[in-house]
């Protein structure tokens, strides 16, 4: 049973004590240790005892367990420091007194290494850290490749059609709950509605979202242990259940390494005009499926976390050119950044009017139509003869008036072929531009935070990882906010204990 939960003032007031008590040169605390006390000053984790208090019991006998507050910065600190071991965090705490008082532990007084994992049971719904059984037959590497940079096709070819037909079928799309939900309640509560407080993910009115996946490798391996006696008589290719380590993992493509994986498909959606390129939502998926699927769950999961937000622009890689998911973001109000993919990319015709990849119609002398503006209204754009704009004789004129031809393209029509901003625009390259934002918001999880590098065999290994690594981006985002105005934002306890 939680009780006296103490506020962040609190918190404070503890670390300036036992650094006093421990450390009678401050300046050896402000030369080696300052980012890690300015970051765990900047995070105000008492809602955490609220948020949890669900997962405690309410029985008061027995022992009173951990403040779930110093359990979450504990686990934080330790990807801050780039520490991917629990067994290692907590030998660290027991060596170095500062990391133990930071966390809010006093030094002699420090969680097992089963206190942790205990935690991990209160931030993980799931009765099991597996979605799935562990026992199962062995998955067959498939024998179909791609090309280098192409991703495979969905097996089903028109799921994705399917997926959304199904979901704007439904006026209000039901969420099921999931295993995850804890996690997403405390980063979104703790973390990202205060980034978005401090206005580090722009405006919320109208948001712009980036979305892309990246494939993750487990530690557990594809073939399982045997649980038969077949191979005893001489039977080396049985089909019997075997059990595995991670049994949620399963076959991917890799199309920038152009080979198969077996792990995961890391889905992640950040904020295009964050300065800091901070997450919003990550997720786990199987590796088998196709970004263009993940990107129509993740989508309708994402309107009911942030149902106050507004969500105005998407900016996807060319592997979510499909037609069902513009036509999706169009029923929602929101401006599709799609690059074109060339596989699924020809000449069109609109209206007997031939239409060029950047959606721009060709008159029929293959001269390119003017633009002439757009209805923002209706969004409808206009076209005007380029001879009659330009002030040339046209060899083949299509209109008898000095005015010449208009042609009309309509976004509602076909909001893949007319997208709202004109894909050969200043406008659309400056926008499309801002895609590499959700790249690095992965590689800072993949390759700053070492991600990868525990080789984890469970669902909640995996996405508790990611959500404290999330966490970690945006305590990252509001130190350098910090020192931007000098640390005069800090706590006067902590300017005062670090001379500032």
């Amino acid at each position: 049973m939680l009780q006296n939960v103490r506020s962040h003032e609190s918190y404070l007031h503890f670390v300036v004590e036992q650094s006093n008590k421990h450390f009678k040169d401050k300046r050896f605390l402000k030369d080696f240790y300052l980012d890690p006390i300015v970051w765990c000053s900047l995070m105000d984790l008492t809602d955490t005892a609220a948020l949890l208090k669900h997962r405690y019991s309410s029985n008061p006998r027995g022992r009173k367990p951990r403040n779930p507050c110093d359990m979450l910065r504990s686990l934080l600190l330790m990807h801050q420091q780039h520490i991917t071991s629990v067994d290692k965090w907590v030998f660290t705490l027991k060596t170095l007194p500062v990391f133990a008082i930071l966390s809010g532990f006093s030094p002699d007084n420090v969680p097992g290494v089963g206190t942790f994992y205990d935690f991990f049971d209160r931030l993980w719904l799931a009765p099991t850290p597996h979605l799935t059984r562990r026992k199962k037959r062995k998955l067959k590497k498939p024998k179909k490749k791609g090309k280098k940079n192409q991703k495979l096709e969905p097996k089903n070819p028109r799921i994705v059609e399917k997926l959304v037909k199904r979901a704007l079928k439904n006026k209000k799309v039901r969420y099921n709950p999931k295993a995850h939900d804890q996690l997403q309640i405390l980063f979104q509560s703790l973390f990202v509605n205060q980034s978005a407080s401090k206005g580090l993910l722009g405006h919320t009115q109208s948001l712009s979202i980036l979305a892309d996946g990246s494939p993750f490798v487990t530690g557990g391996r594809p073939y399982g242990k045997f649980l038969c006696d077949c191979r005893k008589q001489g039977n080396w290719k049985c089909h019997c259940k075997r059990q595995f380590s991670d049994p949620d993992a399963d076959y991917g493509w890799d199309s920038s390494r152009e080979k198969y994986y077996y792990g995961r498909s890391f889905f992640m959606v950040a904020a295009s005009d964050s300065p800091y390129d901070l997450p919003i939502y990550p997720r786990m998926y199987r590796a088998s499926k196709h970004d263009s699927v993940l990107f129509v769950s993740t989508f309708h999961e994402l309107k009911h976390w942030y149902p106050d937000w507004t969500f105005g622009e998407a900016i996807l890689d060319s592997a979510l050119d499909a037609y069902p998911i513009y036509e999706m973001l169009e029923h929602y109000d929101v401006s599709a950044i799609i690059d074109l993919n060339p596989r699924r990319s020809k000449q069109f015709t609109y209206n007997e009017m031939e239409i060029n990849l950047d959606g721009v119609p060709v008159c029929p002398i293959g001269r390119k139509m003017r633009d002439w503006g757009v209805d923002k209204k209706r969004y409808r754009r206009k076209w005007r003869c380029p001879a009659a704009v330009g002030k040339w004789t046209c060899s083949n004129p299509c209109s008898e008036s000095a005015y010449g031809r208009t042609f009309y393209t309509s976004t509602k029509e076909n909001p893949r072929l007319f997208p709202r901003v004109k894909r050969d625009s200043k406008e659309w390259y400056k926008r499309y531009a801002l895609r590499n934002g959700v790249e690095r918001c992965i590689k800072r999880q993949k390759v700053d935070y070492h991600l990868e590098d525990s080789k984890g065999r469970s669902s909640r290994h995996w996405t508790i990882r990611s959500y404290c690594i999330g966490m970690c981006q945006h305590a990252d985002a509001w130190v350098k906010e910090a020192k931007k105005g000098n640390f005069l934002s800090l706590n006067p306890l902590i300017r005062s204990l670090l001379s500032l």
